[in-house]
């Protein structure tokens, strides 16, 4: 039975009992695709259309050897699955036609200290009121968690979704969904202390 992170600060921690040593954790985005962009004075002027919702979906994280990066679509930062971070982001979904939505993979979660893993409006809707974030994380031991962006901020683009932990061993998922203007006021919140600059796909 899946596991859901109702309000923010709600924690769950993984069971290291079952399925063995070898844990992979996957990240799952995905938003509502039957969204109708609103469409602008100026482009309904000359008949254009809007573009349909884009949620990125990234992370940053901190490995246990102090290591610190930023995986996203935005500068085609996908990770690497055979090579630290042994963090993988599979694709950019800039329609939310995609089915599975946006997926992202933790390979080693022994070698992580902790992970923000966050969802960007990068195009298509001005805040998360109306886009139905929703994200799904399983765990390669059969376990679900389930959380929904249901608390939106109707003036940020820019949500910390969860919160992945390594503790001595033992790993835990919190709920967070903290909105922020963008990337840099994010980081100032969960001080890695990133140098960040304009980026555009």
């Amino acid at each position: 039975m899946a596991i859901n992170l109702q309000k923010g600060g709600d924690q769950y921690k993984i069971d290291l009992t079952k399925g063995g040593t070898n844990l992979t954790v996957h990240a799952n985005l995905n938003w509502n695709q039957n969204i109708q962009p609103k469409k602008g004075f100026i482009a309904s002027v000359l008949g254009l259309m809007n573009n349909p919702p884009d949620l990125d979906l990234g992370c940053m994280f901190e490995m246990q050897s102090g290591k610190k990066g930023v995986i996203q679509p935005l500068g085609n930062s996908f990770g690497n699955k055979t090579q630290e971070p042994f963090i993988f982001l599979d694709k950019d979904d800039t329609t939310g036609s995609a089915v599975d939505g946006e997926n992202m993979f933790i390979y080693k979660p022994e070698l992580i200290k902790r992970v923000v893993f966050f969802a960007l409006i990068y195009d298509g809707a001005t805040n998360f009121q109306s886009v139905g974030g929703k994200m799904i994380f399983r765990i390669s031991n059969g376990e679900e968690i389930n959380l929904d962006l249901n608390n939106p901020d109707t003036s940020s683009v820019f949500c910390a979704a969860a919160l992945f932990e390594n503790k001595n061993g033992n790993y835990f998922l919190t709920k967070e969904e903290r909105y922020f203007k963008n990337h840099q006021e994010a980081d100032t919140f969960y001080g890695f202390g990133f140098k960040w600059t304009t980026g555009t796909k």
